[in-house]
């Protein structure tokens, strides 16, 4: 009696992983017996069906093969139908590997995946299934060519993105590519991320946006949590003093100073679907808010809080827990503010520019991709983070203002109903467009004259309303 093992001679080696192979007897086996008698090392599950008759069985796995790896298969002595015995047999083979790339990780070791985004200056790592010949891998970084350090045992590599432009990020290895052994990789590796500066600290997630009136005299820079604001409008108040709406889907730990509302803070509540923190406001501006209900969260103890590390009255402070807990009073309907990150073209290279009216001058800075704001020579930061505070776009919004008198105070009231125009400052361009009010229930759309949509990007839009 012959048995024969077909596509897996003895020492075989590059044996696919997921190849099934053939049993072959001269005379009829029972397939219980074929069964019975075939084992493989290490232990694979798979199974014996029949080819063609009795005299034919494959066995194939219920999964791929380990890579790399040397099977011992092993066929027990049988009997055929005739019940004449069937000598005992061995064979070995060995399976091949694929290199490629298992993982792309960042600084911290987190896995990466198509759209996570990376800090400027990261360091990224890849690593290998097998041992590289590293000369043989090239791997693009956007338009260049990355600088790999291979680490002793040559399955994994680092590379720097220090130097690298803010924005999106495509990593790329060629296929062609060998192993050590000389095994191809036999496909490209993408990876389509991004480079972006991140705010890292801690907040408190919001089922909807927190408006909060933050003062913007002297005495209140440099103020607490503005960095983790998704929008800060800012605009005159009064007597050429500016004032902030900052808009948060998350709350940072501290908030604040907190001063009182104005009318385009109601407007700004309800465009934006959130609830408006303030310290208090005048009959004038309360009147109108009767006009057009906008909800509102006063200062109230247990929630808001004096600091003695402030000097009245801007030193009204409010935590994020805090916030999430004021929202937890009202039954407004969950609404997370827009954010993606725009695709812009037909832009002009600025690196500074000022808002007269708000004193202001911005400064973009290439490293981060981010903008630093200055008003009267003072450069803001962020009190809490004690870092410069940074906005990756600024807008500079040109609409109708009124200044009214009422009860011997000029106020100022803003249209955010109609339409005007825009100037956009992203990623180290400036572009000309519109912004609309298409809904007075919505936020605000803003469009460039090419017909672009502009999408505000994650982290800190800053929104400068001006005539």
């Amino acid at each position: 009696m012959v048995l024969l093992v077909i596509l897996v001679g003895v020492g075989q080696k590059d044996v696919p992983t997921d190849g099934s192979f053939l049993l072959s007897f001269s005379r009829s086996v029972s397939i219980d017996a074929v069964k019975a008698a075939f084992s493989i090392t290490p232990t694979t599950d798979g199974a014996v069906t029949s080819v063609s008759g009795q005299t034919q069985y494959s066995w194939t796995p219920s999964k791929p093969h380990t890579e790399l790896t040397i099977y011992t298969v092993n066929m027990k002595p049988i009997y055929h139908v005739g019940h004449h015995r069937v000598g005992s047999g061995t064979w070995s083979f060995t399976t091949i590997i694929i290199p490629r790339v298992i993982a792309i990780t960042a600084a911290d070791g987190s896995p990466l995946k198509d759209g996570n985004e990376v800090d400027p200056g990261a360091t990224m790592k890849l690593t290998f299934n097998d041992a590289m010949e590293p000369v043989t891998i090239k791997v693009n970084v956007g338009t260049q060519v990355a600088a790999l350090k291979w680490a002793a045992d040559n399955k994994s590599a680092t590379f720097s993105l220090a130097g690298m432009a803010s924005g999106p990020l495509t990593v790329q290895i060629a296929p062609g590519g060998r192993d050590q052994t000389g095994h191809l990789v036999p496909a490209a590796f993408t990876l389509k991320s991004g480079i972006y500066w991140h705010d890292r600290e801690h907040t408190v997630s919001l089922p909807y946006p927190a408006l909060i009136q933050v003062p913007n005299d002297q005495e209140a820079v440099d103020q607490n949590g503005l960095q983790a604001a998704d929008i800060i409008y800012e605009y005159v108040a009064e007597c050429g003093i500016t004032r902030l709406t900052a808009m948060f889907q998350n709350a940072p730990d501290l908030i604040g100073p907190m001063r009182s509302a104005r009318f385009i803070s109601l407007k700004l509540g309800r465009h934006y679907k959130g609830l408006l923190f303030q310290s208090g406001e005048s009959q004038a501006t309360r009147s109108r808010a009767a006009q057009d209900p906008t909800p509102q969260f006063f200062d109230t103890i247990g929630y808001q809080y004096r600091t003695s590390a402030r000097y009245a009255p801007d030193n009204l402070m409010i935590s994020g827990d805090k916030v999430r807990a004021a929202e937890g009073l009202f039954g407004l309907g969950a609404y997370t503010i827009p954010k993606a990150r725009p695709n812009l073209s037909g832009g002009t290279a600025v690196n500074a520019f000022n808002v007269d009216e708000h004193y202001s001058t911005y400064s973009y800075d290439s490293n981060t991709g981010t903008y630093t704001k200055k008003e009267e020579g003072h450069a803001y930061s962020d009190a809490s983070l004690r870092q410069p505070l940074r906005m990756e776009m600024v807008i500079t919004l040109h609409t109708r203002e009124q200044t009214l008198l009422i009860d011997n105070h000029y106020l100022h009231d803003y249209d955010m109903d109609t339409s005007g125009r825009i100037d956009v400052y992203y990623k180290g361009q400036q572009y000309a467009g519109t912004w609309t009010s298409n809904d007075s229930h919505g936020p605000l759309v803003f469009q460039l004259d090419n017909g672009q949509a502009v999408t505000l990007p994650p982290g800190l839009v800053w929104i400068d309303v001006v005539r």
